[in-house]
């Protein structure tokens, strides 16, 4: 019996991990327990939590560096692993360890959007389209050859939270569709087009700042790609307001960067309209309705924002 490895930590995983364990799973691997929420307490990554759930073997190494995490590894002596946003970069010799190879599902179409966040670089480009590719682990970041991919289309009210928890649902499916193959051995997976690669870095805070000087549809991308980590924001009047929603774009010939809000709802200027803001949050509050959020200003207003 081929003895599989599975290696994940966020909810992203998950749905690949339950579709994988009916195949039987000889040991799991996942990110250490980390803290969270006010209390600061440890909390167990979602891989763990359905691990635990199934009965499998939970290993939480803290590097692949480690000469413990390579004994624990060769112990196990597995045939063939699954990785699926796992947060760590493998080793060489790990990826020679398989026989069956070591694959992971990417959430993109394959060279387009190697790296740490894909979703979110697909939205802010503006993508139509999006998927999952099923590809063999090399030592380059995200370069080996593809098996498989799945496709999906990408509307004006995805999320990168939403596409998100819809991709890790094909993935898993596309998982199933290609395990035999994996399984006998018979997986002839093909190179990437290196020349059309494109990259998709790690988010950071700086990036959620809402610069009323771009245009109505990249602001309405960027709320949409940044969501819910590391959202988007404006200053009105030194607070700092998190903008969790927007709608529709429209014409708007008043002067860029204003908020505006009354009966037709709240929105922002921008450098070639206006962006309906549909739900905010203010510092210490839950995220509410615009105009809700907006009451400490009046019913209605105008206001030059930062």
């Amino acid at each position: 019996m081929t003895r599989i490895a599975f290696l994940g930590t966020p909810r992203a995983a998950v749905p690949a991990l339950r579709a994988l364990a009916g195949e039987g799973v000889e040991a799991v691997f996942c990110n250490p327990d980390r803290p969270a929420g006010r209390g600061r307490h440890l909390e167990a990554p979602p891989v763990k939590a359905a691990a635990l759930e199934l009965g499998l073997a939970i290993h939480q190494p803290l590097s692949w560096k480690a000469p413990e995490t390579r004994e624990l590894w060769e112990s196990l002596k597995i045939d063939l692993a699954l990785v699926v946003a796992y947060g760590h970069l493998l080793p060489r010799w790990m990826l020679d360890s398989c026989p069956g190879g070591v694959w992971n599902l990417h959430f993109s179409l394959l060279p387009r959007w190697r790296g740490a966040a894909p979703v979110n670089h697909a939205l802010l480009a503006g993508d139509e389209e999006i998927g999952v590719s099923l590809m063999r682990l090399t030592p380059g970041m995200d370069e080996g050859p593809v098996l498989a991919q799945s496709h999906r289309a990408i509307n004006q009210e995805d999320t990168a939270e939403g596409l998100l928890t819809e991709l890790a649902l094909d993935a898993a499916d596309l998982l199933l569709d290609e395990l035999p193959k994996l399984l006998c051995g018979c997986a002839q997976p093909v190179e990437q087009e290196h020349g059309r690669a494109t990259y998709a870095p790690k988010l950071s805070k700086v990036m959620g700042r809402l610069d009323w000087r771009r245009s109505a549809a990249d602001l309405h991308r960027q709320v949409r790609a940044l969501w819910p980590w590391p959202g988007s924001e404006l200053e009105l009047e030194g607070q700092i307001l998190k903008v969790c929603g927007v709608g529709a774009l429209r014409p708007c010939y008043r002067d860029p960067g204003q908020l505006v809000w009354g009966k037709e709802g709240a929105w922002l200027t921008t450098s070639d309209g206006a962006l309906e803001l549909t739900q905010l949050q203010r510092p210490g509050k839950p995220v509410q309705p615009a105009l809700q959020a907006l009451q400490p200003w009046g019913a209605s207003g105008s206001r030059v924002v930062g």
